[in-house]
């Protein structure tokens, strides 16, 4: 059973991909276009949640660990590219290019470790999310990481 679970999985990251890498080739101003450069938008931007808070968790973990391991270092974190989303219709599968993984799992782990300040990661965030939305050709900016913005304490205004 395992098998064809990972078969399916498999399937469903090339639908992802497809999904996302069929933004750049959508006929413009279409009604149909608009919704799903919006579904894409909404499924990014909780891509990117999902892939900061793991940032968060696993180096937290990663510390911990590297703190009761007496002379073996663990295996450093990486952030996934495919990502299984909630949606109001179940889950589905996201895509995103690894750099842009990379930057949202960085964001999260020095985060976490107190490295960066909060209005420091919307800035760095703000600036990856226009890029990804330019590149997307999507409508709307996205804006990531809203949930910081209500847990922060920091004065920054939501757009």
């Amino acid at each position: 059973m395992g098998l064809f679970k990972g078969i399916k999985q498999s399937k469903e990251r090339q639908k992802a991909k497809a999904f996302y890498e069929s933004a750049f080739n959508l006929p413009a101003g279409t009604r149909e276009t608009r919704k799903l450069r919006s579904v894409l938008g909404n499924r990014t931007s909780a891509f990117i949640d999902m892939t900061f808070i793991d940032g968060a968790k696993q180096t937290e973990a990663y510390v911990e660990a590297m703190n009761a391991s007496g002379g073996t270092l663990p295996e450093k974190p990486t952030a996934p590219c495919y990502r299984e989303v909630r949606t109001v219709g179940g889950n589905v599968w996201v895509y995103l290019p690894q750099s842009y993984c990379d930057q949202y799992f960085s964001l999260g782990s020095k985060y976490q470790q107190s490295i960066i300040t909060p209005s420091r990661v919307f800035e760095i965030s703000d600036t990856l999310a226009l890029e990804i939305s330019e590149a997307l050709l999507l409508d709307h900016q996205i804006t990531p990481l809203q949930f910081l913005n209500n847990t922060s304490g920091d004065d920054t205004e939501a757009e």
